[in-house]
């Protein structure tokens, strides 16, 4: 496991100190980072969806405190609404498997998130947090759409096809606030 982390993170460190441009003209498709580290489990899967939506709501709520464009204030209050209902369904989707999901952020998120509460409100913040949201949706987008793709329990497929969608949405509109 501490093999695929570490390439996990080398891959994210490569997406986030690309030029911002090349980030921003991609569309939000699946990168191949996350499906050549996950294992296909189910376990890998509710660990990462739920750290991510920790972290998304977590980073939304500085953002209404630190971010100077109202723009940036609205997809923010569009993160929690969403990434709060996701972690229900998440949450009900886990006790029906008797999976019990993490508390705390996993390591690359609470990195993230500690970087963000670093930041001096304003263009700093609003900078930041743009790239931030791209980079997380990247990853979220990869890998709600490996396990829809791939996952063996069918309801756990079914659910990550169902977000997948709002997922893209939320990474399109993260590259739009991006430019």
């Amino acid at each position: 496991m501490k093999i695929k982390k570490i390439v996990l993170l080398a891959g994210l460190s490569t997406l986030a100190f690309s030029p911002l441009s090349a980030i921003a003209a991609e569309p939000m498709q699946p990168s191949g980072v996350l499906q050549a580290v996950l294992s296909n489990s189910e376990k890998d899967f509710f660990e990462s969806a739920a750290s991510s939506n920790m972290l998304e709501i977590e980073a939304a709520k500085l953002a209404q405190t630190k971010a100077s464009r109202p723009e940036l204030k609205s997809f923010a209050e569009q993160m929690i609404k969403d990434h709060t209902e996701a972690s229900q369904k998440l949450q009900a989707l886990a006790t029906s498997k008797g999976v019990t999901l993490p508390t705390q952020l996993l390591g690359r998120h609470q990195q993230m998130l500690d970087a963000l509460a670093k930041d001096k409100p304003g263009k700093d913040f609003d900078k930041d947090y743009e790239n931030k949201m791209v980079l997380t949706h990247k990853e979220a987008v990869s890998l709600f759409d490996q396990t829809a793709k791939e996952a063996k329990d069918p309801q756990v497929k079914a659910f990550a096809a169902e977000l997948l969608p709002k997922l893209q949405q939320h990474g399109a509109h993260a590259k739009e606030l991006n430019t």
